[in-house]
């Protein structure tokens, strides 16, 4: 079997002065410092909340006594990974994990689960923030057991943007895990 080199998949959005956020907050400000033709350079400040567009939730994001963005290993956001689909209408329901091991998805331990719920179709409208689907608390605890290395979705938020005490950002973060949102 030949060995295929590895090779980085860019996920992120594009950050942009109109872009959605969510809702709440800011949208990015970028303003020129330094131009070429009067400084000699160009040099843009860039103003914006980090959870713009695709980010890491740093652990302290929801809790307290963990560790800080700066301490989550880069290791744990690079390396295998295994990409979910879903395919349903989107309206913002649950993921069970029966919809997982019922489309004879696996997953093999130390590795990055990606949750692609589609909902990018959405992106830079209201249904953005509105309609995307959510793992159940059961499917976090399950990813949780399988050891993942992280946990990456297109999705707004693992949790419902309605609901505060957010139980899988906690479970997740809790365990280690990073969350790429």
């Amino acid at each position: 079997m030949e060995v295929k080199e590895p090779r980085i998949i860019d996920l992120t959005y594009t950050i942009k002065s109109d872009m959605l956020v969510y809702p709440g907050m800011e949208r990015p400000v970028f303003q020129w410092v330094g131009k070429v033709n009067s400084e000699g350079y160009n040099l843009t400040k860039v103003s914006m909340v980090v959870h713009t567009g695709t980010h890491v939730d740093a652990p302290k994001h929801f809790l307290d006594d963990v560790p800080c963005i700066d301490e989550v290993s880069l290791n744990r956001l690079f390396g295998k990974a295994k990409l979910y689909r879903y395919i349903k209408k989107l309206k913002g329901q649950i993921i069970t994990v029966d919809n997982i091991l019922s489309s004879g998805f696996q997953l093999e331990e130390d590795t990055i689960f990606i949750m692609e719920t589609g909902i990018e179709k959405f992106m830079e409208t209201k249904l953005y923030n509105e309609i995307f689907p959510i793992p159940s608390v059961e499917l976090i605890k399950w990813l949780i057991n399988k050891k993942i290395k992280a946990y990456m979705t297109d999705a707004t938020a693992v949790d419902p943007i309605t609901i505060k005490d957010s139980p899988n950002h906690h479970l997740l973060l809790r365990a280690g895990i990073p969350i790429v949102e």
